[in-house]
């Protein structure tokens, strides 16, 4: 028999039990999206033992507290797949851009609080995206990027395959375990959207395991109201018939109605590593939809290396490589290929297009907003050492983050032109994302272009230059508009010899001199450099020869570094209504501006100060209601160095 003391003790035991919690059965926590982000979750796990789970939320933190939490519901879905009893609560009605906190209650207890956060619904939100995929044979290498997932604190995390490697019961179970790493430090899970790699046997796991809302893993989502629409592409399955279908028409419709438009998807169309099959079919069924529909971003794996090109668009052209040439205004850029804890491959593909490649574990972390979006690839190796992202800034890289850093910058930063139709991403040239040296060395050491002539031979456009001075490994882009010099399109990049003096180059516009639209057109050339610096020059003036241009002259070569607008362009006239002009300017750095607007006889009418202006472009709004009738110079400085000028005529 228990003696009065110990009587006393498991009454008093009992008396106090109800403040103490059992942990619920419940663990391989995960949470994803199948419907609008903003109003929805899905909240996913292995009920290991207990039954009756439930799903207990609120937007106030009641910690494990169940009887405090206001929204209740049980599982809507529920399958014994890979060796887990995976349960799904899909949640509704929740309010954009909230952190809601959870707790899964069961017969056995409750589960540790955790929270998740909608995403914004306004399109004048900033989201943050971490890309990548192919995680599936070194465990630590997973691990590691996992961590970040939680240091860097996403919006949504989109995994594009190959999640294990032979897609069995003690994979999956382990990959869902190191998937805990990714939980944030106060519990907070971050969604995925996830697509099907090679190494997932069929679409069933992906929709078992994650509950995805399309039986074939082809969907779409819009994140940030109409900022974002993601495509989640499947190249296991045709990338024809109805994925294609499917695909242009919701390009059509809905994409067209968002700002941004990217995808992601597993098998690289063009891979960085010899040994990996060309994907024709790919390029034929959505690489052109991408173009079409000014997709400007396009997430691929399963290569196991690092790359990321400039915008191309597919192509026959004879400067075309592999199908694809180059066009930094209307291009899409293609980033990954797999780096999550797959075995690495060596990055020995290269195309004339690529930016840059490597091979090192990784993945993409990406910022969204209405004017541009930021692509930086992260090594992923020894997470241990960064610290987490201050939430309150989750823009902001936290100490110890490595991002690769290449020849050609380590940010791709596309922007938004809103004047496009379908809005189209017009990449920032690396000049924009260094300091504007280079240009300047470059000039001074005497590199420039001469005899720049336009001709035609029989039905070819013939566009004949010369390099003098040339540094390293400059390489000679042919840009051609049909729309007065307005815009221009990337048609051909030329190689240069590498320090020569003098160098004469050739290139033929093939059949274009028949072309309905050759009336229309204009050629220029960008001298691109090593360093990313880079200079514009505008054909000699026509002399009057027969069949052909061969008068040369000293071209016009535009401010080192920037891109001024063309001639047309310079001259603005104020609307008659607001009395404002807008002004075009890029800065390759951080500067402080100043706007100047002069008289005829030079005398000084305004002054605007414009201090520390981050590089980019810009194209602002100026009053000029106030001045009188008559003919002004108006100059763009920065740091001194005129990087625009104008003709203003007000009559």
């Amino acid at each position: 028999m228990l003696g009065i003391s110990a009587k006393r003790l498991l009454a008093a035991l009992f008396c106090f039990g109800s403040f103490f919690y059992t942990d619920a059965a419940t663990d391989r926590y995960r949470c994803m999206w199948r419907d609008d982000p903003s109003t929805t979750m899905v909240i996913g796990w292995d009920q290991v033992s207990g039954t009756t789970p439930t799903v207990l939320y609120d937007v106030t933190d009641n910690g494990q507290k169940a009887a405090l939490y206001k929204n209740t519901v049980r599982p809507t879905f529920s399958i014994s797949s890979k060796g887990m009893k995976n349960h799904f609560a899909r949640l509704t009605g929740l309010k954009p851009n909230t952190v809601y906190y959870f707790i899964i209650k069961d017969s056995e207890g409750v589960s540790k609080r955790f929270s998740f956060q909608t995403a914004p619904s306004d399109p004048n939100s900033r989201i943050s995206i971490i890309a990548g995929g192919d995680s599936r044979n070194h465990r630590e290498a997973r691990r590691d990027a996992n961590r970040l997932v939680s240091k860097l604190r996403p919006h949504v995390v989109l995994f594009n395959g190959d999640m294990t490697g032979g897609d069995t019961a003690p994979e999956w179970r382990e990959w869902f375990d190191d998937w805990q790493l990714t939980i944030g430090s106060d519990g907070r899970l971050f969604p995925l959207i996830v697509a099907r790699g090679n190494h997932e046997a069929s679409n069933k796991p992906l929709v078992d395991l994650f509950d995805v809302s399309h039986p074939d893993i082809y969907y779409a989502l819009n994140i940030g109201g109409n900022l974002l629409r993601v495509y989640t592409l499947n190249t296991m399955i045709p990338a024809g018939g109805a994925q294609r279908a499917w695909l242009e028409n919701d390009l059509k419709t809905q994409g067209t109605q968002a700002t941004w438009r990217i995808a992601q998807y597993h098998h690289a169309i063009r891979p960085h590593h010899s040994d990996k099959t060309e994907k024709d079919e790919l390029l034929l069924n959505w690489a052109t939809f991408f173009h079409k529909y000014r997709l400007s971003l396009a997430i691929e794996s399963d290569s196991h290396v690092t790359k990321a090109t400039w915008p191309v668009r597919p192509s026959k052209e004879s400067e075309s490589d592999e199908g694809f040439i180059r066009d930094d205004e209307n291009g899409t850029v293609y980033v990954g290929e797999g780096g999550w804890g797959a075995p690495l491959r060596e990055n020995n593909d290269d195309k004339s297009w690529t930016r840059n490649s490597d091979s090192f574990n990784h993945f993409n972390w990406i910022f969204v907003d209405g004017q541009k979006m930021e692509v930086r690839t992260i090594k992923t190796d020894g997470s241990n050492k960064v610290q987490e992202i201050d939430h309150k800034n989750i823009f902001s890289a936290p100490v110890g983050l490595v991002v690769w850093n290449p020849s050609n910058g380590d940010v791709i930063t596309m922007r938004h032109n809103k004047n496009a139709q379908v809005a189209a991403a017009a990449i920032t040239p690396p000049a924009q994302q260094k300091q504007a040296g280079g240009d300047v060395l470059a000039s001074k050491q005497g590199h420039t272009v001469t005899d720049f002539l336009i001709g035609t031979r029989e039905s070819d456009v013939t566009i004949r230059w010369t390099g003098r001075n040339e540094p390293d490994a400059v390489t000679y882009e042919i840009h051609r508009s049909l729309d007065g010099g307005k815009q221009f399109k990337l048609m051909a990049a030329v190689p240069g010899k590498g320090k020569v003096e003098k160098q004469v180059y050739a290139h033929l516009d093939k059949g274009f001199a028949v072309n309905s639209q050759f009336k229309n057109a204009q050629y220029r050339i960008k001298a691109l450099r090593k360093d990313g610096q880079f200079s514009f020059f505008s054909p000699d003036p026509p002399a009057p020869a027969e069949g052909t241009v061969e008068a040369p002259q000293k071209p016009k070569e535009e401010t080192p570094g920037t891109t001024t607008p063309p001639a047309d362009d310079n001259k603005l006239v104020p609307d008659p209504t607001t009395g404002a002009v807008r002004i075009k300017y890029n800065l390759a750095k951080t500067a402080n501006v100043i706007v100047l607007l002069t008289d005829a006889q030079n005398k000084e009418i305004s002054k605007v100060p414009l201090n520390n202006q981050p590089p980019g472009a810009y194209n602002k709004s100026l009053d000029l209601s106030r001045i009188g009738k008559g003919k002004y110079t108006l100059v763009i400085k920065a740091e001194g160095s005129v990087v625009a000028q104008y003709q203003v005529e007000k009559s």
